[in-house]
């Protein structure tokens, strides 16, 4: 990566962890410069993934109410008994997707909690697409380590 690039991946970053929310347009600025010191995080359920990932986001797939989204009592319980911190680096930077938006509130602030830099993607999944930005198939994508 350029010094240059590296600037406006810092600068988009700084903004974004500030703000602890990124928008679609920077998120893709993002993708395009791929810092090695930021991690996309996708912590939809399976299900979802199946619909289309945004470019290099890494899997840590979690339940939900998929019949009433608005419920999300068993995302925040999937996600608890899931996320341990050691498992993240407190070198990287983490973006949060959701579909919407929901979901990934509730995971910032846990990142948050444990001193690990994050930020989350305005409008989730649903908005990056409304955008007309790129999607790739969940078929090969990282999944990352989880705990148990």
């Amino acid at each position: 990566m350029e010094p240059s690039e590296r600037n406006e991946a810092e600068e988009i970053m700084e903004k974004a962890l500030f703000n602890e929310m990124i928008s679609a347009e920077q998120l893709d600025r993002i993708v395009a410069l791929r810092p090695d010191n930021v991690v996309i995080l996708d912590i939809r359920t399976d299900m979802e993934h199946k619909e289309g990932i945004i470019p290099g986001a890494q899997l840590f797939p979690c339940a939900h109410n998929l019949e009433n989204r608005q419920d999300t009592s068993i995302f925040s319980e999937s996600f608890g008994k899931q996320f341990d911190a050691s498992l993240f680096s407190k070198d990287s930077q983490y973006i949060l997707i959701c579909r919407s938006g929901p979901r990934t509130e509730i995971a910032v602030e846990v990142f948050l909690e444990q001193e690990l830099e994050a930020c989350e993607l305005i409008g989730g999944v649903m908005e990056w697409k409304r955008q007309g930005y790129a999607i790739d198939s969940a078929e090969g994508a990282v999944v990352h380590k989880r705990a148990g």
